[in-house]
């Protein structure tokens, strides 16, 4: 007790002491530009119901929320509609193929589902050595994740049957699997993830074991980069090219526990529980950059992807489907350029000379359920909204002279004098509220909005339903 009083009394003088002669450097804090934070406003809610689940399946028709049930969910976002709920033993994992469900159900074993008219009933039953935990398909072929069991490689021809094809012995517990081409990832917790060659199914093979710095909870195989859901220990990212011999790219810090990733299109979407889900791009695996971030009620637990609706399993709030429209990041010139975003149709254009120096130039589609409210009651939205920022170095650019854009109102179910009405808006940061661009142009006949404005900042299509407001003269553009 003497001692321990006498360290507590002399460490922070200690340190003290080393920081000012240079023994210890202090960490400075990193300073991270705004523009390079990943948006909390670029994802929308598009709808939410209260059907519990925490392992999400899809096909090109119904979504498979699951839990300790099995449920067939219209894929419409608009609609959401339950066709069909069966109660069962908890399900781990479930894959889809044709008009079977394959259902891992821990020691349970496997259970096959038929799922022909959306109301699934059971088909067969299959106890597996080890119990079924993660599946994943590879042509005719159903693996199994089967814990102390390593992974299980069963013939799907056969659903009734379920002949076992192959088996391979593996270290630690498998509890899940991914597949691509010949190549397999069995996450087995602390063990780390085997990589397996399954080119002969009868015989799949052992290449190595990949050890990280934290148990893996999932894996996910894009072509040759895997990507490792490590839990608290974030994400890595490994080149495959060679599989045995695994290169590691990169590793991205976790905000809460990583449960499930999934990669589209150089886009990776993490599940992060509590924290919800992140968008990150993977377009250069050795440099993820995180785009952005939503937090959900609950914990984000599953994700599945279909067109531009994430649907995510809330656990235990229920499931969501969000929506999340790419951005466009180019670099343009000193001699300008033109950006266009395919995600709502705007198109950017920076003359010569537009900023005083080459830059990155970013364009962001939001959602309008995400955009500020100001204090005008009569503004309506009838168009896209959307962000464009620009930076050179670390430093954020500001345009040098005005810039072109061109974006496209909805003009569904709009009077003549709506149409009259349409402009763009910008969002004054300062006074908290949206102002009209004074250099709009309406094409009345097509809906196409033209500005040249000289900001950058927060855009987006209204028209006023007030006709005396909207007679007023324009503001000017600071």
């Amino acid at each position: 007790m003497k001692y321990t009083n006498l360290l507590r009394r002399f460490l922070p003088l200690a340190i003290v002491t080393a920081i000012l002669c240079g023994v210890i450097q202090p960490v400075q804090a990193a300073s991270v530009p705004p523009w390079s934070l990943p948006s909390t406003d670029a994802i929308g809610l598009v709808a939410s119901v209260n059907y519990q689940a925490d392992n999400l399946t899809l096909d090109d028709q119904y979504l498979y929320p699951t839990f300790s049930s099995i449920s067939v969910v219209d894929l419409n976002p608009q609609s959401l509609r339950l066709f069909y709920k069966l109660r069962t033993d908890y399900i781990f994992d479930l894959v889809v193929k044709g008009q079977y469900a394959f259902a891992g159900q821990q020691s349970s074993g496997l259970r096959v589902f038929d799922i022909t008219v959306a109301t699934p009933t059971v088909f067969s039953s299959h106890e597996i050595a080890g119990g079924a935990y993660g599946l994943a398909l590879a042509g005719n072929n159903l693996l199994v994740a089967t814990g102390l069991s390593g992974l299980t490689i069963l013939d799907t021809t056969k659903p009734y049957d379920m002949p076992v094809v192959g088996n391979v012995m593996l270290e630690g517990f498998s509890k899940q699997v991914c597949v691509s081409g010949n190549l397999a990832l069995v996450s087995a917790g602390k063990a780390g993830v085997h990589v397996v060659d399954i080119s002969k199914p009868e015989a799949p093979a052992l290449l190595i074991t990949i050890h990280t710095s934290s148990p893996v909870e999932n894996a996910t195989l894009d072509g040759k980069i895997g990507y490792l859901a490590l839990g608290l220990g974030g994400m890595e990212i490994v080149d495959l090219n060679d599989p045995a011999n695994p290169a590691m790219l990169s590793n991205l810090e976790s905000r809460d526990f990583l449960r499930r990733v999934i990669v589209k299109d150089s886009l990776a979407y993490l599940a992060e529980r509590d924290a919800g889900i992140r968008i990150v791009s993977v377009a250069n695996p050795a440099h993820p950059a995180p785009l952005a971030v939503y937090n959900t009620t609950g914990g984000a637990w599953d994700i599945a992807l279909k067109d531009n609706n994430i649907y995510v399993a809330d656990y235990p709030y229920g499931l969501l489907v969000l929506r999340y429209d790419r951005p466009v990041e180019q670099s343009i010139p000193e001699q300008g350029g033109t950006v266009n975003s395919p995600a709502d149709g705007v198109a950017v254009t920076i003359p010569d000379g537009g900023f005083e120096s080459s830059v990155t130039f970013k364009h962001e589609p939001l959602p309008a359920i995400n955009t500020p409210i100001g204090p005008e009651p009569t503004l309506v939205k009838a168009g896209p909204f959307f962000r464009n920022v620009a930076w050179s170095g670390e430093e954020a650019s500001k345009p040098a002279k005005p810039y072109s854009i061109t974006v496209k109102a909805n003009l569904t179910a709009l009077t003549a004098r709506q149409i009259r009405a349409l402009s763009l808006y910008y969002w004054d940061t300062e006074l908290k509220r949206w102002r009209k661009d004074v250099s709009s142009r309406l094409d009345e006949s097509t809906g196409i909005i033209t500005a040249t404005p000289s900001r950058l900042g927060i855009w987006g299509v209204f028209y006023d339903r007030d006709e005396s407001y909207t007679n007023l003269p324009p503001t000017p553009t600071p």
